[in-house]
């Protein structure tokens, strides 16, 4: 088909009908490409149960409110800061519990060899 162009493809689209089995199909898979889309986006995204909820909610919010691309940056920056804030607490709150170690004892003796 690439290599015939796009006569082709009008003339083959004009000798099926609307109502026979092919463009039943091909209607059918092409109402299912956005589907596989999102599916391959949260494959990437996805790690754990939570990431689901910046997805769906930045979803909801530029489908619900009509978003430009512009404004969908924003909130995605603004949940960036959010969880980079969130974790870097973690970890700070995740050092300071291994430094309070409590069987720790410091030998500061040196030895000669």
């Amino acid at each position: 088909m690439c290599k015939l162009g796009a006569e082709a493809v009008t003339t083959l689209k004009s000798a099926l009908p609307l109502d026979g089995i092919p463009m039943k199909t091909l209607f059918t898979v092409g109402s299912l490409l956005p589907c596989v889309g999102i599916a391959i986006l949260l494959k990437q995204i996805v790690e754990k149960a939570v990431d689901f909820i910046p997805f769906f909610v930045g979803f909801t919010l530029a489908a619900s409110l009509g978003l430009n691309l512009v404004s969908c940056a924003v909130v995605s920056l603004i949940f960036a800061v959010l969880f980079y804030e969130i974790q870097m607490a973690k970890n700070i709150r995740a050092q300071a519990t291994a430094g309070t170690n409590a069987d720790f004892v410091e030998d500061d003796d040196e030895e000669d060899i």
